[in-house]
């Protein structure tokens, strides 16, 4: 989908966004599922205006907001598990988790699973992605579950591990840039065991599936053995660009792995993170995301007998059209029905913030649906 297919946006309310041609759209973009609570959040937007007037950046100097913050997110972190510090995306608080791993394992050398996203530069693409145009040494990519079985896949990463100085294995539990695909928790479980048999570390990326995204408060949490690291959440601002790190207590960072940076831990953003975690607080998030989850299974649920393949869970849901559908159709249908989706390859994506209405939620499943079953082009 080219820029030019896109409309230009001005505003949005909750689940709405506007456009410079008047027209409204049911937002499943969400800023690549930043916008957890909805636009123009009025406890989120009222507290960073206040924080504007006041301070923005203040380097390496601390601040109060920052034990606020700490007490707020020691409440849904993992048990085990406490703030190891702050970054502005996620690629970022990848790069930050690499150089921890490397300092305390005295490692180089990463380990990821093929197509997940743990960002854009040049170490982080190329972990995971064979088109990434720069090509470091040291990274080694294996395949995922869509492309081989758990066990031939567990029996590769523990050659690497017996074979190479591996730093850190990478996880991103759920695919959110590879159609949803996502391994059984006992996988997860036996890779972190794998890690730490061979005194390697394991990094969970849940940039995109924390914080409640797929349910519980964190996929991690439901596992039987813990990760090293945490990277979480793109939507604890928001919005707001923000991300952090979580360590288990035997991983401390060293001044060797230089944390930090200019806008890491800013007042604005830690104001932002206060106000979405406390505005969170006061939400049944995990119910709110349960009845998004049964709407998604009603609802699209019918297109797996038209050949169209559905994944997700919570609010993280992908369609894998098949090539009988003309992609560019069935996006220009969504967006004519009034609904903004993103796709890569001949995927949809879906990520309704947790605070649509389960009725509308219900109308655009529906509504994408219908536009997908329009886009067919040759009979089965």
């Amino acid at each position: 989908m080219s820029s030019e297919d896109l409309p230009t946006l001005t505003h949005g309310q909750g689940s709405r966004v506007h456009g410079t041609d008047g027209r409204e759209w049911i937002d499943l973009v969400t800023g690549y599922g930043a916008v957890f609570l909805g636009h123009s959040h009025p406890q989120v937007t009222q507290a960073l205006q206040w924080q504007a007037g006041r301070l923005i950046a203040c380097g390496r100097y601390p601040t109060a907001r920052f034990d606020a913050v700490e007490a707020l997110l020691a409440t849904v972190l993992p048990a085990g598990l406490r703030l190891g510090g702050f970054a502005s995306s996620g690629m970022e608080a990848a790069e930050f988790a690499m150089r921890v791993a490397a300092t305390h394992t005295g490692r180089s050398e990463f380990a990821g699973f093929g197509r997940s996203m743990h960002g854009k530069s040049a170490m982080t693409a190329s972990l995971c992605w064979a088109n990434a145009p720069v090509k470091p040494a040291g990274l080694h990519t294996l395949p995922f579950v869509d492309a081989q079985e758990e066990p031939a896949i567990l029996e590769a990463l523990e050659r690497l591990l017996r074979a190479r100085p591996i730093a850190a294995l990478f996880i991103e539990p759920v695919q959110g840039t590879n159609g949803a695909h996502r391994a059984s928790p006992a996988f997860y479980a036996e890779a972190i065991r794998l890690c730490h048999a061979h005194a390697s570390l394991c990094v969970m990326d849940e940039i995109l599936t924390g914080l409640y995204r797929t349910g519980p408060a964190f996929t991690s949490s439901t596992l039987a053995v813990s990760p090293d690291m945490l990277l979480f959440a793109k939507n604890m601002g928001n919005g707001f660009p923000v991300s952090a790190m979580a360590l288990a207590p035997h991983v401390q960072v060293a001044a060797q792995a230089l944390p930090g940076s200019t806008f890491a831990g800013n007042p604005l953003a830690l104001t932002a993170v206060e106000a979405t975690l406390t505005a969170m607080a006061s939400l049944r998030m995990g119910a709110l995301v349960q009845e998004l989850e049964r709407v998604a299974r009603d609802q699209l649920g019918r297109l797996q007998e038209r050949g169209i393949q559905l994944r997700g869970q919570g609010a993280l849901w992908c369609l894998e059209l098949d090539q009988r559908i003309d992609l560019p159709r069935a996006l220009a249908g969504i967006r004519d029905a009034g609904i903004l989706v993103t796709c890569n390859a001949h995927t949809l994506r879906l990520l309704p913030a947790a605070t649509l209405d389960p009725a509308e939620w219900a109308d655009a499943c529906n509504r994408i649906a219908d536009a997908c079953l329009a886009a067919r082009v040759l009979k089965a």
